[in-house]
């Protein structure tokens, strides 16, 4: 594995991991870029405790495994996500990263990758699949956020508490030095407590992603906008859409599928309460009314993560199937 810049804003280097098959094939070969969870607030692209089959499987396959980094959310906001998602694609599209990371007589086919996204992940997945050029060949979108960042889950504010993942309640407390202090850019937030290869160390910035949905201000967040969120909470979901400016529309990303959006693999728990399963369901409606190839895989008895709410909890019943089912379709998306 090497680590590599891929992008550079002010002094903050921005970072992907790159994961080669143990004996590539000479000539082109085809890649898989991943964007970790974390609400787009955490997270960092070491987190693969939940993914290591998904890398495994594509690095079997002789395909090129790429976790990224990119912009976190608070000071950044989602058009700082997608400026990254365009610079990496950029990157690996140009003839110098096959020229300086791959073995000799192996170069990345910048016309096959795919892309994949859990979680939080999923905004940066769907921002690929509107934004990159080269066009991804494929996305692969589990539990993914940013399918439907309007409605009320989002917006509403809530009257109950929120368990902190570490204990207790979150409380603006909890969160008061990252909001009362000046925050600078970050790209790299290790979630150490869910037992990942991250180095040792907690932010506290998983915490901001409850908070902001109990108060209903994530969009704010999102945007950029302090503010929006109350005023979109004041109109019916039917209307919100419609009163965001086209410049703030273009980062609500379910708003500008396309019969161009790229084909599409949704996996996703039916019991998820972080990212509804309507978020899923949403974009894979209207892709099917757009007319792009699109599979839906919801679980039964599968939270966040696909992880079921037995103790332990473990996989839920049929998420290995779905999975491998998602390795089948990026590999002949990738390979034919």
């Amino acid at each position: 594995m090497e680590t590599i810049t891929y992008s550079r804003v002010g002094s903050l280097d921005i970072k992907l991991d790159l994961y080669i098959p143990p004996e590539p094939k000479q000539g082109l070969v085809p890649a898989l870029v991943h964007f970790h969870g974390g609400g787009m607030i955490a997270g960092c692209r070491k987190t693969l405790f939940f993914q290591h089959w998904l890398k495994d499987a594509m690095l079997e396959h002789g395909i090129l495994f790429i976790s990224a980094d990119h912009r976190l959310l608070y000071p950044s906001t989602a058009f700082d996500i997608i400026a990254d998602v365009k610079s990496l694609f950029a990157f690996l599209a140009s003839p110098s990263f096959s020229e300086t990371h791959l073995p000799s007589g192996v170069t990345l086919d910048a016309s096959r990758i795919a892309v994949s996204g859990e979680s939080g992940g999923g905004y940066a997945t769907r921002a690929a699949g509107i934004v990159a050029e080269p066009k991804p060949k494929a996305l692969l979108l589990q539990y993914a956020q940013g399918g439907q960042l309007l409605d009320d889950h989002w917006l509403a504010v809530k009257d109950r508490d929120v368990p902190d993942p570490e204990g207790g309640i979150v409380t603006k407390e909890s969160v008061a030095h990252l909001l009362n202090d000046t925050q600078e850019p970050i790209s790299d937030d290790p979630m150490p407590f869910l037992g990942d290869d991250a180095p040792n160390g907690d932010s506290g910035r998983t915490k901001l992603l409850l908070w902001w949905w109990r108060t209903g201000g994530f969009v704010d967040v999102v945007l950029g906008v302090n503010g929006m969120s109350k005023f979109l909470r004041g109109l019916t979901l039917a209307q919100r859409e419609g009163f965001l400016p086209e410049a703030l529309r273009k980062v609500i990303l379910q708003t500008q599928l396309t019969e161009k959006f790229p084909p599409t693999f949704l996996l996703h728990g039916k019991d998820d309460k972080l990212v509804l399963p309507a978020e899923s369901q949403l974009t894979y409606d209207r892709l099917m009314e757009l007319g792009v190839e699109v599979e839906l895989h919801m679980l039964e008895g599968a939270g966040h993560t696909l992880i079921d709410e037995k103790n332990p909890p473990n996989l839920a019943a049929g998420a290995k199937d779905a999975q491998q089912k998602a390795v089948g379709f990026l590999v002949h998306k990738l390979k034919g």
